[in-house]
């Protein structure tokens, strides 16, 4: 028999419509990722600012993802908000060419210490436009047209594309490419539709990978990894050994060697090699099933969500951040070609973190009214589960 406070901690966990579960997985990630971000920092000059600076956008990370968890995300699906988001990112995008370049890229805006990178709120834009303009096509019965529907929507992903290829930024530009592809297949659009965007697909990777040197070489890099383990395979290799060396159980944490000066980006797009190296393969496989764990729950909170909107809306975020570390890891393992994605929840960097936790807020909203409908009842937004429309207005 349960005992009487055990009772009511069961029920108060009831009472909880928002899905607890997501919550506490994404919560858990950031805290990890604060934690392997000082470790995986021990190589630079300042590893205690690093941590800082981690923590803070953590905690404003946080504070944005219970922001979004409490308004109706009903409040997207208005065409002021999809082409206002929409507007405001390519201001921004635009903008980032006036400040100064780093690494040779002009991904960011920055007004001294603080700064962030326009193509992470690119990404959640075009989730949300596309939710709302999906389904919106589909209640005027047009979904299946490609002159009212397809054409459209490529031309709003193809503007942020371009922009973000400007910077060039092209593992970003795939990432919206992939988001548009999902979905418009999930939403209903004819197949016939989206094969049309193949030879258009090939040609870009032909001008943009085949025909630029130094993005080839990460190609032929990636294919005999050991052909030049000095220069274009450096990062790779320096991956691979910092996994191989972590075995079952890891050398520890804090105890690992390749982040001391050998592996780049240690902290940031190459933290899952860090990960593999102090904490071994049951760390690593930790991390990814808290992944799956993430694609479970957003899924679900798709499949419950109370309306179309919301079911394009969570289809689209868990996709955004699951293939992002997919990715990730895929790259980390040499089984994609390097390039600079972090590492969702965990890698450092601000911008990132602040985006990725605000998707996971509405991912949380969408939860808690599926739940609400489900029950019957009302949501703690105030949305009377049982007035809640097939489609959003």
């Amino acid at each position: 028999m349960f005992e009487e406070s055990e009772i009511k901690s069961i029920e108060s966990l009831e009472r909880i419509r928002w899905d607890v579960w997501l919550a506490a997985a994404v919560v858990g990630l950031v805290f990890f990722g604060v934690v392997m971000v000082y470790s995986a920092s021990a190589g630079q000059t300042d590893a205690s600012g690093y941590l800082w600076t981690q923590l803070r956008w953590a905690a404003l990370a946080l504070i944005a993802m219970g922001i979004a968890m409490r308004i109706d995300y009903h409040f997207l699906a208005r065409p002021s908000i999809a082409y206002g988001l929409f507007l405001i990112v390519v201001v921004l995008l635009i903008a980032v060419f006036f400040f100064p370049s780093r690494n040779g890229a002009h991904r960011w805006i920055s007004f001294g210490s603080i700064g962030g990178q326009p193509s992470e709120l690119a990404k959640v834009t075009l989730v949300i436009f596309l939710a709302w303009f999906l389904t919106q096509r589909h209640s005027q019965g047009v979904l299946d047209s490609f002159i009212e529907t397809v054409l459209p929507a490529s031309l709003i992903t193809g503007v942020l594309a371009a922009l973000i290829l400007k910077e060039p930024d092209l593992g970003t530009t795939a990432m919206l490419g992939l988001i548009f592809i999902v979905m418009l297949f999930v939403a209903g659009v004819p197949t016939r539709h989206l094969l049309k965007f193949v030879p258009l697909a090939a040609i870009t990777g032909y001008y943009f990978i085949g025909r630029v040197s130094w993005r080839w070489e990460r190609i032929i890099a990636f294919m005999d990894p050991e052909s030049d383990p000095r220069g274009k395979s450096y990062q790779v290799m320096q991956s691979l050994i910092a996994v191989g060396s972590g075995g079952i159980r890891g050398l520890g944490l804090g105890q690992g060697k390749q982040k001391l000066l050998y592996l780049p980006e240690a902290e940031s797009d190459f933290i899952f090699a860090v990960v593999s190296e102090e904490l071994g393969l049951i760390g690593a496989l930790t991390v990814v099933t808290i992944f799956i764990f993430f694609l479970w729950r957003g899924l679900r909170a798709c499949h419950r969500a109370p309306d179309r909107f919301g079911y394009l809306l969570a289809l689209g975020l868990t996709t955004m951040i699951t293939a992002q570390a997919l990715f990730n890891v895929s790259v980390v393992l040499s089984l994609a070609p390097t390039k600079g994605i972090p590492l969702p929840f965990i890698s450092a960097g601000g911008s990132s973190l602040l985006m990725t936790l605000a998707a996971v807020g509405i991912l949380l909203n969408i939860s808690e009214q599926g739940r609400a409908r489900a029950k019957g009842g009302v949501s703690t937004s105030g949305i009377p589960a049982s007035g809640i429309t097939g489609e959003a207005q």
